[in-house]
């Protein structure tokens, strides 16, 4: 479902125009690992699909990367991302993202091993 609503109009250098706003659902889907002796879960990741006007396919969004203190190192992540970038493929995405701070190194390494390319900047706002 998709709700709109005109927010206000406006003119800018003698051309009127309406400002609307639309909201859209996104669709997620949330990874994880488990250890079976324990029922405890070690690490999760998300994967949302994002929809816009310019590509008929979404792409999708990692998000929320986790693993468990006691069980990084071990491939958790790996294996994990693995899944995740498979589901995007079958959904037909046709980019994946994947954002992490500069500090974070040994994501990049990860990330780069898995076949993603540092492809620019992310800029946020945190509220």
């Amino acid at each position: 479902m998709v709700y709109c609503s005109y927010l206000y109009n406006y003119s800018v250098s003698n051309y009127s125009v309406n400002m609307k706003k639309e909201e859209i659902k996104t669709n997620g889907i949330r990874f994880s690992i488990e250890d079976m002796k324990d029922k405890k879960e070690i690490a999760h990741a998300y994967l949302y699909l994002i929809k816009n006007d310019l590509h008929e396919r979404p792409y999708g969004l990692i998000e929320d990367v986790f693993v468990d203190e006691s069980f990084r190192g071990k491939g958790y992540a790996t294996e994990l991302l693995k899944e995740l970038i498979e589901e995007a493929k079958k959904l037909g995405c046709y980019k994946l993202i994947a954002t992490s701070r500069r500090s974070r190194q040994y994501v990049h390494k990860l990330y780069r091993k898995l076949g993603f390319e540092d492809y620019g900047i992310e800029f946020r706002m945190n509220f």
